[in-house]
């Protein structure tokens, strides 16, 4: 599927809840079945008349324009109903991680990492590691998450403040490290994933000041049911 960017704005929550609703309450009188087929052809005449009857706000405008540029590209090959359900999540998660937390956050941070740490995650932030003169590290334990010194150095000030984007890297399956984070305020966002012959899986995340993040964010498990 291509791809496009949308602003996670109220606005656009609001259009994309609207046709999912739209779309749920077809099935639920079985007049759609719930084949992706169906539903893509479904949500785009949804579209379609939302931008005819110009049902949302000026700002949702492009976004009405992308989605269709994809239904028009991809026709039923193509799956708008999990785009929608992928935007809609992901709007549902910045609504929830926008609240103010009290706590520097370096306080913050580190509390995420000691709850992990309690429930056997083993945390080395930094590892101790030349990525121009040693070979790739290797974990030393089946949970584990780690950061390199080159990513680690001047992330938080002096008063404890978020200063500049860092990556952690998590071994083992890690919907619990980003379930925690998000608990504690941080939204991480996926970046890329490795194996290696002992059978460890790497997953990396980025962090960013005041959530100001770009690319493809973790969804915690709250939002995924």
């Amino acid at each position: 599927m291509m791809t496009h960017t949308f602003n996670k704005s109220a606005d656009l929550y609001n259009m994309i809840l609207g046709g999912l609703i739209a779309l749920s309450s077809e099935q639920q009188v079985g007049k759609l079945t719930s084949k992706p087929a169906s539903e893509n052809v479904f949500l785009g005449k949804w579209l379609k008349r939302a931008k005819k009857q110009r049902c949302y706000p000026k700002s949702v405008s492009d976004d009405i324009n992308n989605l269709l540029k994809l239904y028009f590209l991809e026709g039923r090959t193509g799956n708008l109903a999990s785009l929608f359900r992928s935007i809609f999540r992901e709007c549902q998660f910045i609504k929830g991680i926008s609240q103010q937390f009290t706590q520097p956050d370096k306080q913050r941070f580190d509390s995420a990492m000691n709850n992990l740490a309690k429930n056997d995650w083993f945390i080395t932030l930094p590892i101790k590691h030349c990525k121009e003169a040693d070979a790739p590290y290797k974990p030393r334990k089946t949970k584990e998450i780690f950061t390199t010194k080159w990513y680690w150095d001047g992330t938080f000030n002096e008063q404890n403040k978020l200063i500049k984007s860092f990556s952690i890297f998590v071994v083992s399956f890690p919907q619990e490290v980003i379930d925690c984070l998000y608990e504690h305020g941080f939204a991480l966002v996926m970046g890329l994933t490795s194996h290696d012959n002992e059978g460890n899986d790497y997953y990396q995340y980025q962090i960013f000041p005041n959530n100001n993040y770009y690319g493809d964010v973790a969804i915690p498990s709250k939002f995924q049911r």
